[in-house]
Protein backbone atom coordinates (compact mmCIF):
# COMPACT_ATOMS: atom_id res chain seq x y z
CA UNK A 1 0.00 0.00 0.00
CA UNK A 2 2.82 2.48 0.76
CA UNK A 3 4.92 1.37 -2.53
CA UNK A 4 1.54 2.38 -4.37
CA UNK A 5 1.11 5.77 -2.32
CA UNK A 6 4.93 6.65 -3.47
CA UNK A 7 4.07 6.07 -6.89
CA UNK A 8 0.94 7.94 -7.18
CA UNK A 9 3.08 10.89 -5.11
CA UNK A 10 6.23 10.28 -7.97
CA UNK A 11 3.89 10.16 -10.94
CA UNK A 12 2.21 13.30 -10.02
CA UNK A 13 5.15 15.29 -9.20
CA UNK A 14 6.46 14.21 -12.12
CA UNK A 15 3.60 15.61 -13.79
CA UNK A 16 3.65 18.60 -12.00
CA UNK A 17 7.47 18.87 -13.35
CA UNK A 18 5.73 18.86 -16.68
CA UNK A 19 3.22 21.17 -16.35
CA UNK A 20 3.74 24.37 -18.31
CA UNK A 21 4.26 27.45 -15.77
CA UNK A 22 4.02 31.29 -16.31
CA UNK A 23 5.21 33.53 -13.60
CA UNK A 24 3.50 36.76 -13.97
CA UNK A 25 5.45 39.93 -12.54
CA UNK A 26 3.42 43.12 -13.21
CA UNK A 27 5.32 46.51 -12.34
CA UNK A 28 6.12 50.07 -12.46
CA UNK A 29 10.06 50.36 -10.76
CA UNK A 30 12.93 48.99 -11.47
CA UNK A 31 14.34 48.74 -7.62
CA UNK A 32 13.80 45.37 -6.65
CA UNK A 33 13.61 43.83 -10.02
CA UNK A 34 16.55 42.59 -10.80
CA UNK A 35 17.09 40.88 -7.22
CA UNK A 36 13.77 39.13 -7.57
CA UNK A 37 14.16 37.80 -11.01
CA UNK A 38 17.75 36.55 -9.65
CA UNK A 39 15.37 34.61 -6.71
CA UNK A 40 13.40 32.90 -9.86
CA UNK A 41 16.70 31.58 -11.46
CA UNK A 42 17.27 29.53 -7.52
CA UNK A 43 13.64 27.78 -7.41
CA UNK A 44 13.51 24.45 -7.08
CA UNK A 45 10.52 24.18 -9.70
CA UNK A 46 12.27 25.14 -13.05
CA UNK A 47 10.18 24.74 -15.90
CA UNK A 48 8.51 27.93 -16.01
CA UNK A 49 8.36 31.62 -18.03
CA UNK A 50 8.44 34.35 -16.86
CA UNK A 51 6.90 37.61 -17.71
CA UNK A 52 7.88 41.62 -16.75
CA UNK A 53 4.59 43.51 -17.43
CA UNK A 54 6.09 47.32 -17.46
CA UNK A 55 3.02 49.05 -16.73
CA UNK A 56 5.31 52.73 -15.41
CA UNK A 57 4.33 55.86 -16.83
CA UNK A 58 7.83 57.05 -15.71
CA UNK A 59 10.18 56.72 -19.58
CA UNK A 60 13.33 56.22 -18.04
CA UNK A 61 11.77 53.44 -15.42
CA UNK A 62 10.51 51.66 -18.36
CA UNK A 63 13.75 52.28 -20.07
CA UNK A 64 15.46 50.08 -16.72
CA UNK A 65 12.81 47.91 -16.63
CA UNK A 66 13.00 46.94 -20.01
CA UNK A 67 16.76 46.62 -19.68
CA UNK A 68 16.66 44.60 -16.72
CA UNK A 69 14.19 41.92 -18.09
CA UNK A 70 16.52 41.95 -21.71
CA UNK A 71 19.04 40.81 -19.15
CA UNK A 72 17.97 37.79 -18.01
CA UNK A 73 16.69 36.72 -21.43
CA UNK A 74 12.85 36.88 -20.44
CA UNK A 75 9.64 38.24 -21.62
CA UNK A 76 8.80 41.37 -21.59
CA UNK A 77 5.48 43.43 -22.28
CA UNK A 78 5.03 46.98 -22.27
CA UNK A 79 1.22 47.65 -21.41
CA UNK A 80 0.32 51.32 -22.08
CA UNK A 81 -3.11 51.22 -20.07
CA UNK A 82 -2.62 52.57 -16.92
CA UNK A 83 -3.76 49.73 -13.54
CA UNK A 84 -2.30 47.18 -11.85
CA UNK A 85 -5.47 45.54 -13.40
CA UNK A 86 -4.66 45.94 -17.06
CA UNK A 87 -1.34 44.92 -16.30
CA UNK A 88 -1.61 41.31 -14.91
CA UNK A 89 -4.64 41.13 -17.56
CA UNK A 90 -2.58 41.54 -20.09
CA UNK A 91 0.15 39.38 -18.55
CA UNK A 92 -2.21 36.52 -18.64
CA UNK A 93 -3.00 36.89 -22.30
CA UNK A 94 0.90 36.67 -23.40
CA UNK A 95 1.25 33.76 -21.45
CA UNK A 96 1.61 30.63 -22.64
CA UNK A 97 1.38 28.42 -19.18
CA UNK A 98 -1.61 26.33 -18.04
CA UNK A 99 -1.22 27.76 -14.41
CA UNK A 100 -0.34 31.77 -14.33
CA UNK A 101 1.70 32.88 -11.07
CA UNK A 102 1.66 36.75 -9.91
CA UNK A 103 4.34 37.94 -8.06
CA UNK A 104 4.70 41.86 -6.83
CA UNK A 105 7.72 43.44 -7.52
CA UNK A 106 8.62 43.60 -3.88
CA UNK A 107 8.18 40.58 -2.60
CA UNK A 108 11.11 38.23 -1.83
CA UNK A 109 9.99 34.45 -2.37
CA UNK A 110 10.94 31.48 -0.77
CA UNK A 111 13.72 29.01 -2.96
CA UNK A 112 10.77 26.58 -3.59
CA UNK A 113 7.64 28.82 -3.39
CA UNK A 114 6.73 27.87 -7.13
CA UNK A 115 6.78 24.09 -6.18
CA UNK A 116 4.28 24.97 -3.44
CA UNK A 117 1.92 26.91 -4.96
CA UNK A 118 1.09 24.27 -7.62
CA UNK A 119 1.08 21.34 -5.41
CA UNK A 120 -2.70 22.16 -4.46
CA UNK A 121 -3.63 21.52 -7.58
CA UNK A 122 -3.29 18.10 -7.66
CA UNK A 123 -4.41 17.58 -4.34
CA UNK A 124 -7.46 18.82 -4.11
CA UNK A 125 -10.51 18.96 -6.45
CA UNK A 126 -12.07 22.02 -8.41
CA UNK A 127 -9.06 24.45 -7.75
CA UNK A 128 -8.86 27.25 -9.23
CA UNK A 129 -6.91 29.62 -7.18
CA UNK A 130 -3.73 28.91 -4.61
CA UNK A 131 -2.31 31.92 -2.95
CA UNK A 132 0.70 31.49 0.24
CA UNK A 133 1.59 33.08 3.04
CA UNK A 134 2.74 37.59 2.77
CA UNK A 135 5.46 38.04 5.94
CA UNK A 136 5.58 41.86 5.96
CA UNK A 137 9.23 43.24 6.55
CA UNK A 138 9.42 46.93 7.64
CA UNK A 139 12.49 48.62 6.66
CA UNK A 140 12.24 51.22 9.79
CA UNK A 141 10.53 50.59 13.19
CA UNK A 142 6.83 50.30 13.23
CA UNK A 143 4.64 53.10 14.42
CA UNK A 144 2.94 52.87 17.89
CA UNK A 145 -0.16 53.47 16.35
CA UNK A 146 -0.26 50.54 13.92
CA UNK A 147 -0.99 48.50 17.23
CA UNK A 148 -4.56 50.55 17.01
CA UNK A 149 -5.58 50.28 13.61
CA UNK A 150 -8.61 48.71 12.19
CA UNK A 151 -7.16 47.37 9.42
CA UNK A 152 -2.95 46.35 9.21
CA UNK A 153 -2.23 48.48 6.10
CA UNK A 154 0.73 45.98 5.42
CA UNK A 155 -0.67 43.14 3.08
CA UNK A 156 0.00 40.84 5.60
CA UNK A 157 -1.32 37.26 4.80
CA UNK A 158 -1.26 34.48 7.41
CA UNK A 159 -4.41 32.15 7.74
CA UNK A 160 -2.23 29.42 9.76
CA UNK A 161 -0.06 26.60 9.32
CA UNK A 162 -2.92 24.29 7.50
CA UNK A 163 -3.37 23.97 3.92
CA UNK A 164 -7.19 25.06 3.96
CA UNK A 165 -10.24 26.07 1.60
CA UNK A 166 -10.03 30.17 1.82
CA UNK A 167 -12.40 33.20 0.85
CA UNK A 168 -9.70 35.41 -0.92
CA UNK A 169 -6.12 35.23 -1.23
CA UNK A 170 -2.91 38.07 -1.68
CA UNK A 171 -2.42 38.93 -5.58
CA UNK A 172 1.50 39.16 -5.08
CA UNK A 173 1.72 35.38 -4.11
CA UNK A 174 -1.14 33.75 -6.03
CA UNK A 175 -1.28 31.12 -8.76
CA UNK A 176 -4.35 30.31 -10.69
CA UNK A 177 -5.57 28.92 -13.78
CA UNK A 178 -5.36 30.63 -17.07
CA UNK A 179 -8.78 29.31 -18.73
CA UNK A 180 -10.40 29.91 -15.16
CA UNK A 181 -8.64 33.63 -14.56
CA UNK A 182 -10.41 34.63 -18.41
CA UNK A 183 -13.62 32.75 -17.68
CA UNK A 184 -14.28 35.06 -14.99
CA UNK A 185 -13.06 37.81 -16.67
CA UNK A 186 -9.99 38.43 -14.79
CA UNK A 187 -8.77 40.90 -12.45
CA UNK A 188 -11.21 43.89 -11.27
CA UNK A 189 -9.45 47.33 -11.28
CA UNK A 190 -6.99 48.00 -9.08
CA UNK A 191 -3.90 50.13 -8.31
CA UNK A 192 -3.49 53.28 -11.01
CA UNK A 193 -0.46 55.47 -10.87
CA UNK A 194 -2.42 58.59 -12.46
CA UNK A 195 -4.27 60.67 -9.54
CA UNK A 196 -7.29 61.39 -12.09
CA UNK A 197 -7.87 57.80 -11.92
CA UNK A 198 -8.60 57.39 -7.96
CA UNK A 199 -12.20 57.02 -8.60
CA UNK A 200 -11.81 54.35 -11.32
CA UNK A 201 -9.88 51.95 -8.50
CA UNK A 202 -12.00 48.72 -7.88
CA UNK A 203 -11.40 45.88 -5.39
CA UNK A 204 -8.50 44.15 -7.79
CA UNK A 205 -8.04 40.12 -6.36
CA UNK A 206 -10.43 40.23 -3.65
CA UNK A 207 -12.84 41.03 -6.59
CA UNK A 208 -11.09 38.15 -8.47
CA UNK A 209 -11.33 35.82 -5.66
CA UNK A 210 -15.26 36.45 -5.16
CA UNK A 211 -15.63 35.94 -8.89
CA UNK A 212 -14.10 32.50 -8.65
CA UNK A 213 -16.04 31.21 -5.75
CA UNK A 214 -19.22 32.14 -7.04
CA UNK A 215 -18.43 30.35 -10.27
CA UNK A 216 -17.95 27.27 -7.58
CA UNK A 217 -14.25 26.78 -7.62
CA UNK A 218 -11.92 26.85 -4.88
CA UNK A 219 -9.65 28.84 -3.63
CA UNK A 220 -6.96 27.29 -1.46
CA UNK A 221 -4.29 28.66 1.08
CA UNK A 222 -1.06 26.66 1.44
CA UNK A 223 1.03 28.24 4.71
CA UNK A 224 4.36 26.41 2.53
CA UNK A 225 4.51 29.10 -0.10
CA UNK A 226 5.79 31.92 1.30
CA UNK A 227 7.05 35.43 -0.08
CA UNK A 228 8.11 38.57 2.42
CA UNK A 229 6.71 41.86 0.85
CA UNK A 230 8.89 44.57 1.78
CA UNK A 231 7.13 47.70 3.98
CA UNK A 232 9.19 50.82 3.64
CA UNK A 233 8.77 53.05 6.56
CA UNK A 234 7.40 56.39 4.52
CA UNK A 235 4.48 53.48 3.70
CA UNK A 236 3.50 53.56 7.49
CA UNK A 237 3.41 57.56 7.79
CA UNK A 238 0.53 59.10 8.63
CA UNK A 239 -0.08 61.35 5.12
CA UNK A 240 0.10 57.59 3.05
CA UNK A 241 -1.60 55.73 5.34
CA UNK A 242 -4.49 58.06 4.65
CA UNK A 243 -4.08 57.77 1.36
CA UNK A 244 -4.37 53.98 1.69
CA UNK A 245 -6.99 54.27 4.32
CA UNK A 246 -9.46 56.96 1.75
CA UNK A 247 -8.62 53.71 -1.39
CA UNK A 248 -9.71 51.67 0.99
CA UNK A 249 -13.52 53.32 1.28
CA UNK A 250 -13.20 53.14 -2.30
CA UNK A 251 -12.87 49.29 -2.81
CA UNK A 252 -15.46 48.95 0.07
CA UNK A 253 -18.36 50.95 -2.18
CA UNK A 254 -17.29 49.07 -5.87
CA UNK A 255 -17.57 45.91 -3.82
CA UNK A 256 -20.94 46.88 -2.76
CA UNK A 257 -22.14 47.77 -6.17
CA UNK A 258 -19.98 45.74 -8.43
CA UNK A 259 -22.08 44.17 -11.51
CA UNK A 260 -25.06 45.92 -10.74
CA UNK A 261 -26.99 49.58 -10.99
CA UNK A 262 -28.18 50.99 -7.16
CA UNK A 263 -31.04 53.88 -7.32
CA UNK A 264 -30.25 57.27 -6.74
CA UNK A 265 -32.22 57.07 -3.70
CA UNK A 266 -30.24 54.63 -2.19
CA UNK A 267 -26.78 55.82 -3.09
CA UNK A 268 -28.43 59.43 -1.73
CA UNK A 269 -29.08 57.73 1.66
CA UNK A 270 -26.12 56.12 2.06
CA UNK A 271 -24.01 59.29 0.79
CA UNK A 272 -25.79 60.95 4.02
CA UNK A 273 -25.20 58.20 6.11
CA UNK A 274 -21.37 58.07 5.13
CA UNK A 275 -20.87 61.66 5.98
CA UNK A 276 -22.02 61.68 9.43
CA UNK A 277 -20.20 58.48 10.39
CA UNK A 278 -16.72 60.50 9.10
CA UNK A 279 -17.91 63.36 11.18
CA UNK A 280 -18.11 60.87 14.48
CA UNK A 281 -14.69 60.04 13.51
CA UNK A 282 -13.35 63.47 13.45
CA UNK A 283 -14.55 63.64 16.59
CA UNK A 284 -13.62 60.65 18.13
CA UNK A 285 -10.34 61.89 16.49
CA UNK A 286 -10.22 65.30 19.05
CA UNK A 287 -11.67 63.84 21.61
CA UNK A 288 -8.98 60.84 22.10
CA UNK A 289 -5.45 61.13 22.53
CA UNK A 290 -2.40 59.89 20.36
CA UNK A 291 -1.42 56.94 19.04
CA UNK A 292 -5.39 55.84 19.53
CA UNK A 293 -6.65 58.56 18.13
CA UNK A 294 -4.80 58.12 14.94
CA UNK A 295 -7.44 54.68 14.20
CA UNK A 296 -10.24 57.54 14.31
CA UNK A 297 -8.47 59.65 11.85
CA UNK A 298 -7.75 57.09 9.24
CA UNK A 299 -11.58 55.04 9.71
CA UNK A 300 -12.63 58.44 8.91
CA UNK A 301 -10.77 59.01 5.93
CA UNK A 302 -12.73 55.22 4.63
CA UNK A 303 -16.05 56.88 5.13
CA UNK A 304 -15.10 59.89 3.62
CA UNK A 305 -14.08 58.35 0.39
CA UNK A 306 -17.40 56.25 0.72
CA UNK A 307 -19.36 59.43 0.90
CA UNK A 308 -18.16 61.21 -1.91
CA UNK A 309 -17.75 58.16 -4.24
CA UNK A 310 -21.21 56.82 -4.06
CA UNK A 311 -22.38 60.67 -4.41
CA UNK A 312 -20.08 60.88 -7.44
CA UNK A 313 -21.96 57.42 -8.72
CA UNK A 314 -25.61 59.72 -8.15
CA UNK A 315 -24.56 61.76 -11.00
CA UNK A 316 -21.47 60.11 -13.07
CA UNK A 317 -23.01 58.08 -15.86
CA UNK A 318 -19.53 56.41 -16.56
CA UNK A 319 -18.53 55.28 -13.33
CA UNK A 320 -21.94 54.01 -13.01
CA UNK A 321 -20.94 51.70 -16.18
CA UNK A 322 -17.99 51.53 -14.57
CA UNK A 323 -19.22 49.28 -11.44
CA UNK A 324 -21.65 47.71 -13.84
CA UNK A 325 -18.65 46.13 -15.74
CA UNK A 326 -17.47 42.41 -14.90
CA UNK A 327 -15.26 41.40 -17.51
CA UNK A 328 -12.17 42.80 -18.01
CA UNK A 329 -9.69 40.84 -19.84
CA UNK A 330 -12.17 40.14 -23.06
Amino acid sequence: MIYIFSLFITLAYLLLMSYNISVVIPTTRSIYLKELLESLKAQTYKNFEVIVVDNSINETESQKIKSISDSFEIKYVREEKDGLHNARNRGVLESKGGIIIFLDDDIIPDHNLIEELIKPFYIFDKVAVVGGKVIPIYEGKLPDYMNHLKYSYTSRLDYGEKIMEVPTVAGGNMACLKDIYIRVGGVNPDAFQKRENIWYRGDGESGFCRKIIQSGWKIIYTPYAVVKHRIPSEGLQINNLKKQAFKHGIQMSYSKFFGNSPSKFLLAVRSISFFLLFLHNMVLHKLHSYPINIRYELDGETFKARFLYELRLIFNKKLREHIRRTNWIT
